[in-house]
């Protein structure tokens, strides 16, 4: 089945694959029986990353370039721009949606507890649809141009280079690489609820300065590690994606404490006070 690929690699990306898919489900489950989090805010938190993502910035930015595709070809700088407004537009699109929600939806939810299962449901589903999604299609991508002659296929010149490039940049993998998938999605999992933490803090704490903090500590998080990664590899983005996973582990235990004195000293957000009893 998998002649002329080598085992090691599907086997860690077997692995991978099946990590990106069951460590969310894990996660939330802890959330559910460790924390109490409710399934409506779960449920909210995915449902934020599959409008804000999903259904309209993927779709937009795809579009976008596409347009551009010839331009983008021709110039570094371009791309350069484009590389910002990605990174950009991710804390945008992503952030606006967590405050809309905590804003409506989930107006009587405002607890840390809250925030972390919003975060575990947003991540979570990033983690299983595209995540997983995309492993598990270059898997099948990697065995099925393992043995292919990309010179006996109807493609133009243009269409086999793509093919050519995509069968070396599979055979140049080591073992242990997509590996890596999984490690970046810890990360990924942890900066998720760290800024949803971030923005909640906009109705605790009662300024919209969180929001921003989210939108751009979320852009600058993506540009630091594509940027890092483009100059020295896969291993030294993923040391930006620790760093910064660091950091929001750090925001989220200090609002921990923060939610806990509110709550020891009888303090509930204002939305929680006005429909309590």
């Amino acid at each position: 089945m998998f002649k002329g690929v080598d085992t090691g690699v599907v086997a860690t990306s077997l692995v991978t694959i099946a990590f990106v898919v069951l460590m969310p489900v894990a996660v939330v489950l802890w959330a559910r029986r460790r924390l109490g989090v409710p399934w409506k805010v779960v449920g909210w938190g995915a449902l934020a990353f599959a409008v804000s993502q999903l259904l309209t910035r993927l779709p937009l930015t795809q579009a976008l370039q596409y347009a551009l595709r010839d331009e983008l070809k021709s110039s570094e700088l371009l791309r350069n721009v484009m590389l910002v407004v990605l990174c950009l537009s991710a804390g945008l699109f992503e952030e606006t949606a967590r405050l809309w929600v905590f804003g409506r939806p989930l107006k009587a939810w405002r607890r840390w507890r809250d925030a972390v299962g919003f975060g575990v449901g947003h991540g979570g589903l990033e983690s299983v649809l595209l995540v997983g999604g995309m492993a598990a299609l270059g898997l099948v991508n990697m065995v099925a141009l393992a043995n292919l002659d990309p010179s006996t296929l109807p493609l133009t010149p243009e269409q086999v280079a793509e093919v050519v490039k995509a069968k070396t940049t599979f055979a140049a993998l080591r073992w242990w690489e997509p590996l890596l998938v999984a490690y970046e999605r810890v990360g990924a999992m942890v900066m998720h609820v760290a800024f949803s933490v971030l923005v909640l803090q906009r109705y605790v704490l009662g300024s919209i300065r969180w929001y921003w903090l989210a939108v751009g500590f979320h852009a600058l998080a993506n540009l630091v590690a594509v940027v890092v990664g483009q100059a020295w590899g896969n291993l030294a983005a993923e040391g930006v994606v620790t760093v910064t996973a660091l950091v929001g582990l750090a925001i989220i235990l200090h609002f921990r404490r923060d939610d806990a004195a509110r709550e020891a000293g009888g303090a509930l957000p204002p939305a929680i006070a006005a429909s309590s009893p």
